[in-house]
């Protein structure tokens, strides 16, 4: 089994208790199941990030907002993991969910795939 540092993602040996890349101490088990998703939308994958994003959505734990406003605002970053955000963002809510999701909108060089998730997502952000 290989096992990743969930700070940078890099690969690190299975006894490690701190990551060679950027000494992460790998021996704190404390994180729950959404610090975890939290944590996956920083990976290198956008696959990874996409469906972090989409299941932090279905849990609705307002945790995630700070991230996936993270993630939403990320110019330059992969549209569809952007776009997955922004749908998060509309299930969990919240004023900072809507606000990020109207500044999205009201940018018209923003990307149509993000812009088009925002919509979507905005009416269900109460």
């Amino acid at each position: 089994m290989v096992h990743y540092c969930p700070n940078c993602w890099q690969e690190v040996p299975a006894a490690a208790e701190y990551c060679p890349s950027c000494g992460a101490d790998l021996t704190e088990a404390t994180a729950d199941y959404t610090d975890k998703l939290i944590a996956a939308l920083r990976h290198p994958e956008p696959f990874t990030r996409r469906r972090a994003a989409y299941v932090l959505g279905l849990r609705r734990d307002a945790r995630g907002v700070p991230a996936l406003i993270a993630v939403l605002e990320a110019v330059g970053d992969d549209p569809y993991v952007r776009a997955e955000a922004a749908l998060a963002l509309g299930a969990i809510g919240g004023a900072d969910a809507r606000q990020a999701l109207n500044r999205i909108l009201a940018d018209p060089d923003e990307s149509v795939i993000v812009r088009r998730a925002a919509a979507m997502a905005l009416p269900s952000a109460t």
